[in-house]
């Protein structure tokens, strides 16, 4: 396993700036958040976590995920985004008064991360999506004053000091030749291909909680991937703005992957999960 000293953190390292970190660059720049990663061995093992709304995630899945990536045992976990819910930051009207409040939910997605760190990820990168991001609308609209004072997920969840990169909203980062990033403002079973064509070439999303994995050729010979991995979230809690039928589509799942460090390539593995299920490395995990 590289050191610390061997893996470069994610550059430019201003997501833990703030509030302004997270409204991005000016429009003209584009470059997207580098990944840097262990360079000491021909394969690095990836672990993509994708959308788990906690604290409404569906808590068996989630187990087995965490049992799945115990025995894969990624050097680099990247988590997609929506890793918090924050249903009680939500613009939509509850059908229901709820029964927590936001230092619940805070509470949940640090004990999640507790159990994301045992792992032993020397990497690990935190790509915000648009429910993290309910917390800078809220205050905008609630507490514009407080909008640029407070600084946000990273200084909530201890993100610096427990070792994450943080990736905000609306940016992406890039693990060798794979962009990462939770949306690119686009929802439906083609947003990972819509995706891919945003950034001309392979790219990862969440948000959509759907599962989809396309390989497509190019004139040059170089491939190219678009790719989405489903979501770990409890429908009946994160989707009741959701009808059940609609909601009966999203696919519960994870993804695994290996980097190639001479090229850049990722060689990404979507894992569904059927039936409590799952194979990862060639093994059953239930």
């Amino acid at each position: 396993m590289a050191t610390r000293s061997e893996v470069a953190t994610l550059e430019p390292d201003n997501g833990f700036a703030g509030f302004d970190a997270v409204c991005g660059p000016p429009v003209a720049d584009h470059a997207p958040i580098v990944i840097q990663y262990p360079t000491n061995k021909p394969l690095v093992r990836v672990g993509f976590i994708p959308d788990c709304h906690h604290p409404n995630v569906h808590k068996k899945v989630w187990g087995l995920m965490l049992r799945a990536m115990m025995r894969w045992k990624p050097e680099v976990l990247v988590v997609l985004g929506d890793f918090a819910d924050a249903e009680t930051l939500s613009a939509h009207p509850p059908d229901e008064p709820g029964s927590r409040d936001f230092s619940d939910e805070v509470e949940a997605v640090k004990g999640a991360l507790d159990q994301l760190e045992q792992l032993g990820a020397s990497t690990m990168v935190y790509v915000a999506g648009n429910h993290e991001f309910r917390l800078e609308r809220y205050l905008a609209r609630q507490a514009p004053a407080l909008f640029r004072q407070l600084k946000g997920w990273p200084a909530l969840l201890d993100l610096r000091e427990r070792g994450w990169q943080w990736v905000p909203y609306r940016r992406s980062a890039s693990l060798g030749k794979l962009h990462i990033t939770h949306d690119t403002g686009s929802a439906g079973m083609n947003a990972h291909r819509t995706s891919a064509a945003v950034f001309g070439g392979s790219a990862l999303i969440g948000h959509t909680h759907r599962m989809a994995y396309e390989v497509r050729g190019r004139y040059d010979s170089t491939p190219y991937l678009a790719a989405m991995l489903g979501w770990l979230g409890d429908a009946a809690e994160a989707g009741k703005y959701m009808h059940e039928a609609k909601s009966a589509e999203w696919v519960q799942g994870f993804g695994t992957g290996l980097l190639e460090t001479a090229t850049g390539i990722v060689h990404l593995q979507p894992v569904p999960i059927v039936h409590g299920r799952c194979v990862v490395g060639g093994e059953l995990v239930t």
